[in-house]
């Protein structure tokens, strides 16, 4: 049985995207980023209540620790790395868990997402507390 999940479909504008020259790829591409811009204006209030929620946490000496599988997991990571040379922050102050641990930032880990009690893990062996916001990212 196929994965009813909206993210596990095949998007049909780029169902014959093999089919395309460059240019047209491009375009495609380029059509389907705006849609971005879009979404993102329809969630502003609740992005702007978790920008609030993460400086709450931070003017209580807490983290923000991104919690992701796949892709999201990688970028949530690839974030939190991110914030010190760019933001002069603690190392510790952005963290990022990613389903299925250290080797899934390198290779896919099918299935990592499918273990609740690896997160719940992870977040006991982060010293997770209540002035940390935790911030689950999907795609």
């Amino acid at each position: 049985m196929r994965d009813a999940r909206l993210t596990e479909q095949r998007n049909p504008r780029s169902s014959r995207i093999d089919e395309l020259d460059a240019l047209e790829i491009v375009d495609l591409i380029n059509a389907e980023d705006h849609m971005v811009a879009s979404a993102v204006g329809e969630e502003r209030e609740a992005i702007a209540r978790a920008l609030e929620l993460a400086e709450s946490a931070f003017r209580a000496g807490g983290r923000l620790i991104y919690v992701g599988a796949g892709t999201s997991g990688r970028l949530g990571v690839l974030d939190s790395a991110e914030m010190p040379p760019t933001y002069g922050t603690d190392p510790a102050m952005v963290r990022g868990v990613i389903a299925g641990g250290y080797d899934a930032l390198v290779r896919a880990q099918e299935g990592a997402e499918d273990h609740p009690s690896d997160g719940a893990a992870a977040m006991d062996d982060m010293g997770v507390g209540s002035s940390d916001f935790v911030l689950g990212i999907a795609t």
